[in-house]
């Protein structure tokens, strides 16, 4: 049985690092998972390839091994999903009713602690399927930039500039994406507040200031998007070019290496989501450690009661 850790007001117990590290027997064995997963869907293009090509020169072995590779997938992400959800569960149900306790010690508020949980929540969903579907990109990221890298060093080392535009595009967004993230949260905390009070005024500055970040992050995510993916449709336009008129590729490989690219490019554009989260996650954590200093209330007198 695990043990629940000591109830504290100082340090973060409240991050992903923390979190892995105190679960990571558990995350091992999805993570374990996730990476056969994401090997046998690097392995996929090349498979196709290979069975095309033996299918053209009337031989089977390639259908047979693309058979036993869906398979492998089917068997591979069952187990994980199944392991997942239990595995997780167990998780939130430990670590929340810490936070709870820690709230309470720290004598946060009732509105800021409901929404300190709902944000704590974010945590478990990362974890459950945000983690998984990023080492899943990652391995498909290194897989087919080795495979590009065998097909045609030049499509190589356009991917690779691809990849640092993508990083540069992250980089100089990063500190605007946070802010507007801790202008979303501190909006949540002051969510129940707003309502109670009845101020139809304040609630609509309330309304108008969520819109108004949400609109500031998606307007962010799509100048990221329109940057990248003009980045990545210029290396797809020249892959197909180069490999075409190579001359020594087959019908099989000129497919493989049209699939690794996309495949390449999917991964870079999955990126952005989990950067966007991940910085959202910090500002989360450093919320999760911070306490609230309750807002003072004048004492209610008690009634007059005539002698």
């Amino acid at each position: 049985m695990e043990h629940l850790v000591p109830i504290t007001t100082t340090g973060n117990r409240y991050s992903i690092v923390q979190l892995l590290r105190r679960y990571w027997r558990r995350t091992a064995v999805t993570w374990g998972l996730v990476c056969v997963e994401a090997m046998a869907l690097v392995a996929m293009p090349a498979v196709i390839g290979w069975s095309v090509d033996d299918l053209l020169n009337d031989r089977s072995t390639g259908v047979v091994i693309l058979g036993a590779l869906c398979m492998l997938l089917l068997l591979v992400g069952a187990a994980r999903r199944f392991y997942d959800t239990r595995a997780y569960a167990h998780i939130y149900r430990t670590v929340a009713d810490e936070l709870i306790a820690d709230q309470r010690l720290q004598q946060t508020p009732l509105t800021a602690a409901s929404a300190r949980v709902s944000l704590f929540e974010e945590f478990i969903g990362f974890l459950e399927e945000s983690i998984p579907s990023l080492l899943n990109e990652l391995v498909a990221l290194l897989g087919t930039l080795v495979l590009i890298a065998v097909i045609d060093i030049r499509v190589f080392l356009a991917c690779l500039a691809a990849a640092g535009v993508t990083a540069l595009v992250h980089l100089a967004s990063e500190s605007r994406m946070f802010r507007l993230n801790r202008a979303m949260n501190d909006e949540s905390e002051r969510k129940v507040d707003v309502l109670q009070k009845g101020d139809r005024q304040a609630v609509r500055s309330h309304l108008r200031s969520i819109a108004r970040h949400q609109i500031g992050l998606s307007d962010l995510e799509t100048a990221n998007f329109a940057a990248i993916w003009l980045a990545l449709s210029v290396v797809v336009v020249y892959t197909v070019v180069t490999i075409s008129l190579s001359g020594s590729a087959t019908m099989g490989g000129v497919i493989a290496a049209v699939m690794c690219v996309f495949g390449f490019a999917e991964a870079v554009l999955a990126f952005p989501l989990f950067y966007g989260q991940l910085v959202r996650l910090r500002e989360v954590s450093a919320r999760l450690s911070r306490p609230v200093v309750p807002v003072e209330r004048p004492p209610v007198e008690a009634p007059h009661r005539p002698l």
